[in-house]
Order: structure tokens, then C-alpha cells, then sequence
């Protein structure tokens, strides 16, 4: 996993609730990296998942939370950094269909190590987007924050819901978007 997700945890657990917490983080997982992150470097996904459950164990808040929380902290770090030039999209739903052909493929050229999750669309519905989401990680709820706070940031008031989900056997996650009239 890309350094620029443990910089942005780390900062998120820091501002949230405190340097102390973080500490006591580090001393549960005692990650490989003894918690020294960097954005260009790469770190084993085992080292997050550990990350976030040491965390849900101590907020005791469900892990699912603290991730899709952790997508809605992430966003605007990862929209201000993006090497694609999204400058030019000013809407959610654009954004949303350029993950993939856009923003994942700028990625990969510039990160060719990177593993990126994969999105499918389905705009047949007017005023919905169904995006199905395929990635080994199964980070499912860090998209759902992700897509909220792109949602925000677009002044676009949505819902969102998952009626398939890999972590209940799906093969790909299904993330039903409906876009509310203004």
C-alpha cells in the first residue's frame, strides 16, 4: 500500500484524537516500519489492517466505520495531490467516472507498483450511478467515505448505499449512488 494512505491515517488519528493515541497505536501493532511512514514509499497492507483494528479496539467503533471515516479524511488528500489534471471536472458524477480511465491510470503511470482497486459503472438509471468495485483489499467502506466527501467537495448531496459486498461474498461490491435534485 502507498505511504501517502499511512501519512494520511497517521495525521487523521493525530488531529482526531491525539499524539498519545497514535503512540499507543504504534506500541499495539508495532509495525515493521516501527510507524515511520513516507508518501512515496510502499508498506504491506497487513501493517494498515493492523492499524485499523487496534484503533477500532480502542474507540471501540467497528472497523468498517473507522475506514469509511478514514475515506472521507482522505479525499481531499489524495484530490489535491492526484498527478492526473482533474481541474477541469466540475461535477461529482464526472469525477466519479474518471477514476478508473483518469485518475487510476495517471497513478499507475507514475506509481507502476501500485495496486489500485478496479470500478465498473452502470449510468442506466437517470439521477444514479452504480459503481462495482473490485479490489483483493476489500476497502469497499474507504470508497464509500472516499465518494462522500468527493460528494462535498462537488456540493452534491447524495446517498449512498451497498446492497453487495465482497466481505458477504460477492464477487465485486456494489455501490448504489443517487444523486439528489438540488
Amino acid at each position: 500500500m502507498q505511504g501517502t494512505i499511512f501519512t494520511s491515517f497517521s495525521e487523521m488519528v493525530i488531529e482526531k484524537l491525539g499524539m498519545e493515541v497514535w503512540n499507543e497505536l504504534l506500541d499495539t501493532v508495532k509495525p515493521a516500519s516501527e510507524g515511520v511512514y513516507t508518501s512515496g514509499m510502499r508498506y504491506c497492507d497487513s501493517e494498515m489492517m493492523a492499524l485499523v483494528e487496534a484503533l477500532s479496539i480502542k474507540t471501540d467503533i467497528d472497523a468498517s466505520t473507522l475506514v469509511r471515516t478514514f475515506g472521507g479524511y482522505l479525499f481531499i488528500h489524495l484530490y489535491n495531490s492526484s498527478p492526473a489534471d482533474i481541474t477541469h471536472i466540475d461535477n461529482l458524477k464526472d469525477f466519479l467516472l474518471s477514476i478508473d480511465s483518469v485518475i487510476h491510470k495517471e497513478v499507475q503511470r507514475v506509481y507502476p507498483k501500485a495496486y489500485l482497486p478496479s470500478f465498473e459503472y452502470d449510468e442506466s438509471t437517470e439521477g444514479e450511478l452504480v459503481m462495482y468495485y473490485h479490489s483483493k483489499r476489500k476497502l469497499c467502506h474507504l470508497s464509500e467515505g472516499l465518494i462522500l466527501s468527493a460528494a462535498e467537495h462537488f456540493n452534491q448531496a447524495i446517498t449512498i448505499h451497498q446492497p453487495e459486498c465482497m466481505h458477504h461474498g460477492a464477487d465485486k461490491c456494489k455501490l448504489h449512488i443517487t444523486f439528489k435534485a438540488e
